[in-house]
């Protein structure tokens, strides 16, 4: 009955259910059939008619799904009836039909409204169907039709007898060099269209047996059959049935001996014992033949040389009779006769699985007596089950010219680290005396890592055969089992180091480490690097004589040409002093300073001495970024230090089209670059100012821009969303190109707050603060710079053109953008976009804004909200940076201490702070040798006397800050 809101039981009555063939009195109750019925009377009203849907009239809960096993008689077996609420529904008319496919055998009867199958079901030959019942609804001229599957399954019954594929029913088994228990020496295949339940396996497995017929007990002994079975589909009309496939595989039950030859047929029947026709079985015949196999060697003798030099423990060779690598379950066993001699410096060893004797050196100092050359033994190898010999001549030559012995070397060559030490002392096992150094590829955690080791052939090689488990100090790569400290992975039998991670090296009895070369191996030696010397002097002398002998010829013959140059002739009015700006963004003389006073009629830069590169020595390359005037290429510059080599370095310039007003702006630059020197700050290296365009020699930034790395990063894998990192091999092998996380991320605004409190301290406004701006040099140091090297021009949403220049609307402060103010404190909130853009993996500032709407925006209070995976203390740092008043933002030492405070949160940082023990090294110029800049750097107070200036945007692509002083 369906009901309306909430209704209980007002009562409950349970009645027994007998079933029984014929009639049976109350007293037989109790062993009779039974099932229970409960009835619960409910207090419910019945819903309006006009409420109810056409299925919840026609269908109600009525499960559609039936399942009739296969071969039973015909009879209807369903009734489609009216639910209860019918008889309350007077005006409604309801009737049923079955819609199905011609054939299909099933009808209903309309006026019972019955569902009867017309005839007996084959499983086999169709195992479901699929019909719909049809039910239509009539009030009146209104209509409601409502279809739902009516599906049948047919059950299984065990009514098909097992049949073979393709009538095949015969198979070879060949038993020859594989004569090991459980080797599987031919399978036949039986099919059966009846379904096998899969549980319980070992009932189903008794379903279908299969049985050696044979009297003779030596096969009944020695072979036997496994039976395994899987579920299988067939298609007899266009529809698919499940079936079954059982495989029989004749198995060996014991290991056979070599001697062991005969052939016969032998007969396996297959039953199904639960199918009762005639046709239960299936008989399996199996053509097996036993070969011989013969115990011998393939060579008559075995000759092997042996250097003087090597030591105990050394492999020589290794023996093996004919097919012995192809053998299973056959066991052979080598021994050495001793040679009539008393120069006995070889002996023989087997591992337990082994199918070969290894040769070695037992006794190295045999070795060293002269009158041991020519050594002969005899080779035996024996079968351990049929004990079948054979022999062979064995010859060992000693040669080589004794080594002497180096002073204070290990007994193992595996504790050498490096190349040099490993090469130049010897250990136990080396064939030469002498150590061998293995290089290894160098990339990441690898089976092919760099290490000393007595042979390369080997060791190592991933196992720890029966030699080098004589002594730990032969190969601990392959044998130890302590701990090993570095990245690596275990071998075989958790023995040795499969792989591992830069040169490993062990300490036999104790650890094994495996790390990264700090040390550049050399390419070549001190002969190589003498010849390449003198031919590099011999070509540069050549080269001198030549060049000076050209130049006086050039300069004899012809008249000096002008030359195009930073010293340069102008017609200016009136102006001959720096330019800075006034508040208004406005061109203003700058009385600041008189450095950069000159002539206006000749504008000639002077020399400094100091910071003078060499014009010949710089080799200009491709073109990292340029704009309308200028550009920065890349370059590399030729003893940078006054030592052999080139560094790179990236050189800023003028193009052919800038005016003398850029040449003073790039010079401001000049001056400006001279007086910095900070870790997280570009650094200037020189400058070429005689003889041609100025250029300024400035580091070189690896990565590019912050805003690129950035973006990059997306690319490499989940970023920061954890906290641990990535610490696999890539990481291990370039620890640049790992993910980033938040420890990075907060990094590197640390290192931009500490380059911007020195800028700060030194009254240097930097007015362009933004991940554009700031160069990721190698090991992922932050350098706060006034180009980038990896980007456009400029992007069209980060500036709005402005009289002259682009002003950088989206970072700038709200007293730059309404008054033209620029202090630290407006640098202060550049940086909050600046953390804003590193959170975010270099994202767009105020996305969706224009940036003309954005002063109205920032005057209202309108803020950036927090981005995804931005912690509330970040935020809240971000937030003060943005105070609309700029003396109630925090100065850079104090974001300096903030983020500190982040880092120290961060597991990601206790790496690098491990790296970085104390403050003063991250202050370290972070320079190789060969990046130092080649001038006389003493502690003269630097000079503050140089003009307030804002280079233009039409130098290089963008506004270039190149820091103002105020």
């Amino acid at each position: 009955m369906l009901s309306v809101g909430n209704w209980m039981p007002l009562s409950k009555v349970m009645l027994y259910v007998f079933l029984s063939s014929h009639p049976f009195q109350e007293k037989e109750c109790d062993s009779a059939t039974r099932t229970t019925v409960f009835l619960s009377l409910i207090n419910a009203t019945a819903p309006a008619c006009s409420s109810l849907t056409a299925r919840q009239l026609c269908f109600t809960e009525m499960d559609l799904s039936f399942h009739i096993k296969e071969n039973k008689p015909p009879g209807t077996f369903h009734q489609l009836r009216l639910p209860s609420v019918h008889h309350l529904c007077q005006n409604l008319s309801i009737s049923y039909k079955l819609l199905a496919a011609e054939g299909v055998p099933f009808r209903y009867n309309e006026n019972t409204t019955s569902v009867r199958v017309t005839q007996r079901l084959d499983r086999e030959e169709r195992e479901r169907y699929e019909l719909i019942a049809k039910c239509t609804v009539r009030e009146g001229l209104r209509e409601m039709q409502v279809e739902v599957p009516f599906l049948v399954n047919v059950l299984d019954e065990d009514d098909s007898p097992p049949f073979l594929p393709n009538g095949t029913d015969t198979a070879d088994a060949v038993v020859e060099f594989n004569r090991k228990e459980g080797t599987v020496l031919s399978t036949l295949t039986v099919y059966d269209a009846d379904t096998t339940p899969i549980y319980p396996l070992e009932s189903s497995r008794k379903k279908y047996t299969g049985t050696i017929i044979t009297d003779d007990p030596w096969i009944s002994e020695t072979f036997r059959v496994e039976h395994i079975f899987d579920e299988i589909h067939f298609s007899p009309n266009g529809s698919q049935v499940r079936g079954t496939r059982h495989e029989y595989k004749l198995v060996l039950n014991k290991s056979i001996s070599v001697t062991e030859h005969r052939s016969f047929q032998l007969d396996v029947l297959v039953n199904d014992t639960e199918f009762h026709g005639p046709e239960r079985s299936v008989m399996l015949h199996f053509n097996v033949s036993i070969l011989p196999v013969s115990i011998q060697f393939s060579n008559i003798t075995y000759q092997f040389t042996v250097n003087r030099n090597a030591e105990r423990f050394a492999q020589v060779g290794k023996i093996c009779i004919e097919n012995c690598m192809k053998f299973r379950g056959v066991n052979i066993t080598y021994k050495l006769l001793s040679p009539n001699s008393s120069c006995y410096p070889v002996s023989i060893l087997q591992g337990r699985e082994d199918k070969f004797g290894s040769l070695y050196v037992n006794d190295s100092s045999v070795l060293r007596r002269p009158e041991c050359k020519e050594i002969q033994y005899t080779v035996q190898a024996t079968d351990r089950q049929s004990r079948k010999h054979t022999k062979t001549l064995l010859t060992v030559v000693l040669e080589g010219t004794l080594l002497k012995k180096e002073e204070d070397c290990p007994d193992s060559c595996a504790i050498s680290k490096h190349r040099a030490e490993c090469e130049e002392c010897g250990g136990l096992g080396v064939l030469t005396g002498r150590c061998q150094w293995r290089q290894g590829s160098g990339k990441g955690i690898t089976t092919n890592y760099s290490t000393c080791t007595p042979s390369i052939k080997t060791c190592p090689d991933g196992v720890c055969d029966v030699v080098e488990g004589r002594d730990p100090a032969v190969c601990p790569q392959d044998c130890t089992s302590g701990n090993i400290i570095g990245g690596h992975g275990k071998g075989i039998g958790n023995l040795g180091i499969k792989s591992g991670h830069g040169i490993c090296y062990c300490f036999p009895r104790q650890n094994c480490y495996c790390e990264k070369d700090d040390i550049k191996e050399q390419l070549c030696d001190d002969l190589c690097k003498t010849v390449i010397t003198g031919a590099v002097v011999l070509c540069f002398v050549i080269s001198v004589l030549v060049s000076f002998y050209c130049i006086h010829r050039y300069h004899k013959n012809s008249p000096k040409a002008p030359i195009a140059s930073a010293e340069m002739t102008f017609r200016r009015p009136a102006q001959s002093y720096p330019i800075s700006y006034s508040s208004s963004n406005v061109r203003r003389p700058s009385l600041d300073s008189m450095e950069n006073q000159v002539s206006v009629d000749t504008f000639k830069i002077p020399e400094d001495p100091k910071w003078e590169f060499p014009r010949k020595n710089l080799v200009l390359g491709k073109t990292l970024g340029e704009g309308e005037f200028g550009k920065v290429v890349k370059a590399t510059a030729f003893r940078l230090k006054g030592r052999a080599g080139y560094t790179t370095v990236a050189v800023k310039m003028l193009k052919e089209n800038a005016s003398q007003s850029e040449l003073r702006d790039l010079l401001s630059e000049f001056n400006l670059l001279k007086q910095v020197n900070h870790p997280h700050v570009i650094k200037l290296y020189g400058a070429c100012s005689q003889d041609g365009p100025l250029y300024l020699i400035v580091e070189y930034a690896k990565y590019g821009s912050l805003r690129s790395f950035l973006r990059e990063s997306r690319k490499v894998g989940p970023s920061y969303v954890g906290s641990e990192g990535n610490r696999n091999s890539s990481y291990l092998d370039n620890p640049d190109e790992r993910a980033l996380t938040m420890g990075d991320l907060i990094s590197f605004a640390w290192q931009i707050s500490r380059g911007m409190q020195y800028l700060a301290e030194m009254k240097l406004v930097h007015r362009d603060l933004a991940a554009r701006n700031v160069l990721v040099a190698e090991g992922r140091k932050m350098k706060i710079s006034d180009f980038g090297l990896s980007r456009d021009v400029y992007e069209e949403d980060s500036y709005v053109k402005r009289s002259k220049g682009r002003i950088p609307v989206k970072w700038m402060a709200i007293e730059s953008l309404f008054d033209h103010i620029y202090t630290t404190q407006s640098d202060v909130w550049s940086f909050g976009v600046l953390l804003w853009e590193i959170v975010t993996l270099g994202g767009n500032p105020y996305p969706g804004i224009a940036p003309e709407r954005l002063f109205n925006l920032l005057k209202t209070g309108y803020r950036m909200e927090r981005p995804e995976n931005c912690s509330e203390e970040m935020y809240n740092l971000m937030l003060r940076c943005w105070k609309q008043e700029a003396d109630k933002r925090p100065t850079f030492t104090e974001i300096s201490k903030e983020l500190e405070k982040m880092m120290v949160k961060s597991r990601d940082y206790l790496d690098l702070a491990a790296s970085t023990p104390s403050d003063s090294l991250l202050y370290d110029d972070g320079l190789s040798e060969e990046e130092t800049p080649l001038v006389d750097c003493n502690n003269a107070p630097l000079p503050r006397t140089l003009p307030s200036t804002w280079i233009e945007n039409k130098l290089y692509g963008r506004i270039s800050h190149a820091f103002t002083r105020f």
